[in-house]
């Protein structure tokens, strides 16, 4: 009897996926593209854009095949424009009120449905969350609400290459330049390993 039961828990296990490699981690490079906006409080009717370019480095971790969570240290930089009747001025100067070059924090959780095309290649459609917190103090945080797609190639059972291409909204948090909501892409790529 104690056979039949174990034989059956076994099978039970098995057909559940227990034993699946479906847990991940890994971490790669990744290159970003902000596109963001707003008004100058001291000038009435001006308006300025800032566009952001982001790279940096990732790490991901998951616990199924279906959510991942992800943390990234970036390098933002980029060029503003400032419009006021009728006339642009582009700067990258501090001394023109542009926010300097900045390191951020970013922290995200992401869905994804597998969709395997060949032993080698699985297709995936993804989406989530990422919070980016910015380190100079002129910069505002954003909270990205992005989706896309992703594919991972896999050179055995178990290493696999992952790439991501996604975009999105930015919504702006805090800051001294009333930023509006803006909206970027981000690609990544990394190095993973299941167990």
């Amino acid at each position: 009897m104690k056979k039949i039961v174990v034989s059956i828990l076994c099978l039970l296990l098995l057909g559940s996926g227990a034993f699946a490699l479906d847990k991940a981690a890994g971490g790669g490079v990744l290159v970003g593209g902000t596109f963001q906006g707003g008004g100058v409080p001291e000038i009435p009717g001006a308006t300025w854009t800032f566009d952001r370019t982001s790279f940096g480095g990732f790490g991901f971790f998951s616990l199924s095949q279906y959510v991942e969570f992800n943390l990234a240290f970036m390098y933002k930089t980029g060029e503003a424009s400032i419009t006021y009747q009728g006339e642009t001025w582009k700067s990258t100067k501090a001394e023109d009120g542009v926010p300097q070059p900045t390191t951020a924090l970013g922290i995200g959780m992401y869905g994804k449905y597998p969709i395997p095309i060949s032993d080698r290649f699985v297709f995936f459609p993804t989406g989530g969350v990422d919070f980016e917190l910015n380190f100079e103090e002129y910069w505002w945080n954003d909270l990205w609400i992005r989706g896309g797609v992703g594919i991972d190639f896999f050179f055995s059972d178990a290493f696999f290459l992952r790439g991501h291409v996604i975009y999105g909204a930015a919504i702006p948090l805090g800051g001294e330049l009333e930023p509006k909501v803006g909206h970027g892409f981000l690609a990544k790529a990394g190095l993973g390993f299941m167990f």
